[in-house]
């Protein structure tokens, strides 16, 4: 601490003991003044009494209170106040006799204010100052707790958010290269063979590649852009697929009213692509996307080889835990993600309430 940091704390030290002095004359003043006409004699008497208040004042609200009671050490903290109000006692009985003759010689009482009748009143009066001080610094530190609570709540809140957006960061940028290495690979297959459907596999991925750069880093899209995106990434896939399998699609008609999460649907469209082609000629993919209200049904029904029915076409990868992962931080008890499979056929149900986003 520097020199003007010290005196700041000092002086402010200084005028807290300077305020509870004052407030202890005014106190005994009017407290043992009252019988009385004239306030002079019971002012100069809470003179008396002052050091002693005063040092109770502090024994208890800067130390037994804070060293004690605030550490639930309450065996210490009855047996030292116990000891500390003994004491006390002594001193303000000899504050009061001092102060009582020093009164006397004084000023002409006429048996208005009698040691013996009003010592008891004295001890009563130092301990209501000091309960009341006491129960100010507890309220006070009580507040401190409160609002050192707060702070610490909103730190961890906002690093908890901070880890949850680097995570969801993590799981976007395990999506795009996973798609784009795939994509990449089929143009590359397609150029090689120089078939001609090769620009316009170039041209969808162009559109999907301005979607993943201008649209994912928002929080929320609208549901038409994300739909957009989806058939986009279709039209691709059936270029390279052909007719090797029957793609059946159903989205709502409007669905600008609604907004999502970017890339939510396209791991489950990615999987199906990957794994539900078949060198049988009943291989399908069969999509239904419904809107009610707010909320959306997503169902994804496609063929699979029965030699991969034993291990689940979602369960390694960045597929099903990428998903969950995602869906769990934006939206929290929100959604309901069902994977069904059958002998020949895997499907996929996902219902979102849209409107209780979190944004991360």
């Amino acid at each position: 601490m520097n020199y003007k940091g010290l005196i700041s704390v000092l002086l402010k030290k200084i005028l807290l003991q300077g305020t509870l002095a004052v407030g202890i004359i005014l106190f005994f003043t009017f407290y043992l003044g009252i019988t009385i006409s004239d306030l002079s004699p019971s002012f100069t008497f809470s003179l008396f009494l002052v050091p002693i208040t005063l040092a109770q004042i502090n024994i208890f609200s800067f130390y037994l209170i804070p060293k004690f009671l605030f550490q639930q050490q309450y065996f210490w903290f009855t047996v030292y106040s116990a000891y500390t109000a003994i004491i006390s006692t002594f001193f303000i009985v000899l504050s009061s006799f001092y102060g009582f003759f020093y009164v006397n010689s004084l000023f002409d009482l006429s048996n208005q204010f009698l040691l013996p009748k009003n010592l008891y009143l004295i001890i009563i009066g130092v301990f209501i100052l000091v309960l009341l001080a006491a129960f100010f610094s507890v309220s006070r530190e009580s507040y401190k707790t409160q609002l050192r609570n707060k702070e610490l709540n909103y730190e961890l809140i906002g690093r908890e958010l901070l880890l949850k957006q680097e995570e969801l960061s993590y799981l976007k940028m395990q999506i795009h290269p996973h798609f784009l290495f795939n994509t990449l690979n089929s143009i590359y297959g397609f150029a090689i063979a120089k078939k001609d459907q090769t620009p316009a596999l170039i041209l969808k991925l162009s559109n999907l590649l301005d979607y993943i750069l201008f649209q994912t880093p928002k929080a929320k899209v609208a549901l038409q852009d994300e739909i957009n995106h989806l058939q986009d990434y279709i039209a691709l896939e059936k270029l390279r697929h052909g007719d090797k399998l029957k793609v059946k699609v159903s989205f709502p008609q409007e669905a600008d009213h609604l907004m999502v999460a970017p890339m939510l649907f396209l791991p489950f469209l990615e999987n199906t692509f990957k794994h539900g082609k078949s060198q049988r000629n009943d291989a399908f993919m069969d999509l239904k996307m419904i809107t009610k209200g707010s909320d959306i049904d997503f169902i994804l029904r496609n063929s699979v080889e029965s030699k991969l029915i034993k291990n689940d076409f979602l369960s390694s990868g960045i597929g099903l835990p990428n998903i969950k992962k995602r869906l769990n931080l934006l939206y929290p008890e929100a959604h309901e993600l069902t994977i069904n499979q059958s002998s020949n056929e895997y499907i996929v149900q996902l219902k979102i309430q849209t409107e209780k986003l979190r944004i991360v």
